[in-house]
């Protein structure tokens, strides 16, 4: 058994949910490397998907089809990202207003297990400073504390397409150093802990410490309130880790995204090469295809 990764190479709630079911329908998904031409085949057969794990900014596309994924015998959480970021670094998330209804039927749904929010990534910019972030960091927490028990958080890491990008969108951004991420980070913690929020630094070991805990998005112990069988209990206790960077805690998955198919437009974002490639391999993406990476349908033409 095999948990569904869905998606750390884009949003599928929010742009691909009537792909994904379509998918869940066939019982299977092509995927193809993002680090080569080779082309995977994944089962979504309810006996092969110990869980799906939802990466997402926006789950509202998604929410109809819950009920028919859990009746189809589908367990499911979701890393929900709020960092009520301005326009300027965020074009298409939702206002927080929105998200928050979004968040709070989500959590009546799965409880505070099945939903862990993401702070991700800290962009520090002259406007964004430090002062900016504990203020925006507060009001999220006082205002999520209902619905989670923990937040992933992490600096932006500067990838080479991540610097081009923020360089051409957001010349005014910042790199803080180790010491000042350290620091922050701390009282963020502080912050997040007055709240009963755990805080846990994704692939940052470097902030680990008493109080920030080592982040694991793909989490076989947060699976295990999930799970609704004795059969998946034990898949999950054989996972073994399988960390897809330097300092990554995440346990074995099978992702079933594609990079470029992302039109929010984050700035930051890793996993776009750039918003005009983003929204045309989008335009592309038929909700009957196989495969999300819209490359398989000029290879099968």
């Amino acid at each position: 058994m095999h948990i569904i990764s869905a998606s750390r190479r884009t949003d599928i709630p929010a742009l691909h949910a009537a792909w994904f079911m379509n998918r869940i329908r066939a019982g299977r998904v092509r995927v193809i490397s993002p680090f080569g031409p080779r082309v995977f085949e994944i089962s979504l057969l309810t006996e092969d998907v110990l869980g799906i794990v939802f990466w997402t900014k926006n789950a509202a596309p998604l929410l109809k089809y819950l009920d028919e994924l859990r009746n189809r015998g589908y367990c499911f959480s979701f890393l929900y990202t709020v960092n009520n970021y301005p326009a300027f670094l965020e074009p298409g998330t939702p206002k927080l207003g929105h998200t928050m209804k979004i968040v709070e039927t989500l959590a009546k749904k799965l409880g505070p297990r099945g939903l862990r929010w993401r702070y991700d990534t800290i962009v520090m910019t002259e406007k964004l400073d430090r002062s900016w972030h504990t203020s925006n960091f507060r009001n999220l927490c006082a205002s999520l504390a209902g619905f989670t028990s923990e937040c992933i958080f992490s600096f932006c890491d500067y990838y080479r397409k991540t610097k081009r990008n923020m360089s051409l969108r957001v010349p005014d951004h910042i790199k803080p150093s180790e010491a000042e991420c350290r620091d922050m980070a701390e009282e963020l913690a502080h912050i997040a802990r007055d709240r009963k929020i755990s805080l846990l630094s994704c692939a940052h070991d470097f902030l680990v410490s008493e109080r920030i805990g080592k982040a694991r998005c793909i989490d076989a112990e947060a699976m295990a309130h999930v799970v609704d069988s004795t059969r998946r209990q034990e898949a999950l206790r054989r996972l073994k880790t399988a960390p897809s960077r330097n300092g990554c805690g995440c346990a074995a998955s099978k992702d079933i995204g594609a990079y470029d198919t992302c039109a929010q437009g984050c700035v930051y974002c890793y996993a776009n090469s750039n918003p005009d490639r983003a929204r045309r391999n989008l335009a592309l993406v038929r909700a009957d295809s196989e495969c999300l990476d819209p490359r398989w349908d000029f290879m099968n033409r």
